[in-house]
């Protein structure tokens, strides 16, 4: 009889062992999630500050090209249809704008790899 008691003491203690794996288990499986949820935010954050910079880029290649079109000097950049003209920012962002028809302006931006575009028409 002692040696059935003894008996169920090893199982109890090895359950309790199988038990503790199982539970460290789903704590190690929650913190690698939330680990890789967290580090997805940080590079989603930083593709956003990237995408900022390079819509900048290409809004001011826009507004040099519309500058360039109200002004009206012939041979210069936007000035004609098929012109462009780059601008690069203080940040490292650059921008390219083209006017596309006489009332028709496409620009695109780049930072960090990444590219954000703009449109402009007007009547």
């Amino acid at each position: 009889m002692n040696e059935l008691n003894r008996l169920s003491d090893d199982q109890r203690g090895a359950t309790a062992i199988l038990l503790a794996f199982f539970v460290m288990n789903i704590l190690l499986m929650m913190a690698l999630t939330t680990a890789g949820i967290m580090i997805y935010q940080i590079q989603m954050s930083k593709e956003i500050a990237n995408s900022v910079s390079a819509f900048y880029a290409a809004d001011a290649g826009t507004e040099q090209c519309l500058y360039q079109v109200r002004r009206g000097a012939p041979g210069v950049g936007c000035a004609n249809v098929g012109g462009s003209v780059l601008v690069n920012l203080g940040n490292g962002a650059s921008g390219q704008a083209t006017l596309s028809s006489s009332n028709k302006i496409n620009a695109f931006g780049v930072f960090g790899g990444t590219r954000r575009s703009v449109e402009l028409t007007w009547e």
